[in-house]
């Protein structure tokens, strides 16, 4: 377990937070070869040469698929969850959704997988779950990048699943 306290000072030795290689050994029954130019009938994304690919030319398409972040949204299989809490969240819940939503996007452009699967709101503040383990590692260390607070990061043994805790009190 990683933890970040304080007011986001942060050493030049702790400037990163440590991220450990997905586990080659695990089979995950969502990861498969598509053909090229298989394109996804419910988000439109488009895999070409093995990679994930959006706004792509639609007369590129000829492959319809569902592809794996799809499936896994339907499925309720989610490899990633970030917790965020405290007074700060309920105080600014639209700034730190926009920053959630505008991060997620930024990683979409480098590969088109990774997404947030759903949002859940409680009294103690708002859980979201995404489709990838690094994506919630992203968010958290967005969160705590724009508005500091303490970050926490649980990985599972394997490293397949990725639990993420962010908390800021006022």
């Amino acid at each position: 377990m990683n933890n970040i306290k304080g007011r986001g000072v942060m050493s030049k030795k702790n400037k990163r937070l440590p991220y450990l290689k997905f586990a080659e050994d695990y089979d995950d029954p969502y990861r498969s070869e598509y053909p090229n130019y298989s394109y996804c009938t419910e988000c439109g994304i488009a895999y070409i040469d093995k990679n994930w690919k959006l706004d792509v030319d639609d007369s590129l398409n000829k492959n319809p698929i569902v592809c794996p972040a799809c499936r896994k949204i339907k499925d309720n299989y989610f490899e990633g969850i970030l917790y965020i809490s405290g007074n700060f969240y309920k105080s600014h819940k639209d700034e730190i959704i926009n920053l959630i939503k505008n991060e997620e996007h930024r990683q979409r452009l480098r590969t088109a997988l990774p997404r947030i699967g759903k949002i859940e709101e409680n009294e103690d503040g708002m859980i979201v779950y995404t489709t990838n383990d690094k994506l919630a590692y992203r968010l958290g260390k967005a969160l705590f990048k724009a508005y500091k607070g303490d970050l926490s990061i649980k990985w599972s043994d394997n490293n397949i699943f990725t639990r993420v805790y962010w908390e800021r009190d006022e």
